[in-house]
């Protein structure tokens, strides 16, 4: 059922899937990135004008193969504008910010600092929501789940849609599955 979702998420995005074809990880979790963006909402002030980008900015191990599957992408009427960064100072124009830091201490500043910004953190690593983050994407008997941290959405201001609270195999701060 799992491998499933996972094929639907997919083909929301636009990712071609063959059933006798298993998709690498990363174009897995690429395609998961552009349905969080999709399926969350940013206050007026981060997101005022209803075309304008949609900053994904991507850090760490695998930040440049995913950002290549997420070219001329979309979520919604915002064309995503992916950035590669490499400090924390560069996420202040980002709406989204997928971490991918194998340290969990500069993954625990990195969040932090991001706490009181309407940006929608996303990782995959097991300390991830403990240490404040949004969304954490994990692998589980080979496939890519998620689980949300709904109580640091709300204190950033970012909206995530019930549909993919649903989806999600744990959910911190919310009402339980």
């Amino acid at each position: 059922m799992l491998a499933v979702l996972a094929c639907q998420l997919a083909a929301l995005a636009g990712i071609a899937v063959h059933a006798e074809q298993a998709m690498p990880e990363q174009q897995v979790k690429a395609a998961y990135i552009l349905n969080f963006t999709r399926y969350a909402s940013w206050p007026a002030p981060a997101l005022a004008d209803p075309h304008a980008p949609l900053v994904v900015c991507m850090v760490g191990a695998g930040a440049a193969d995913m950002a290549r599957q997420l070219q001329k992408r979309a979520a919604g009427s915002h064309p995503l504008e992916l950035r590669i960064v490499s400090r924390m100072e560069e996420t202040d124009p980002c709406h989204a910010v997928y971490l991918a830091l194998p340290e969990r201490s500069r993954q625990s500043a990195w969040l932090t600092r991001m706490r009181e910004q309407a940006i929608l953190t996303i990782g995959d690593s097991a300390s991830f929501l403990a240490d404040g983050g949004m969304i954490n994407m994990m692998l589980v008997d080979g496939s890519i789940r998620f689980e949300v941290n709904l109580t640091a959405a709300k204190h950033s201001g970012v909206g995530l849609n019930p549909r993919m609270l649903a989806l999600a195999e744990r959910v911190v701060g919310g009402d339980a599955k």
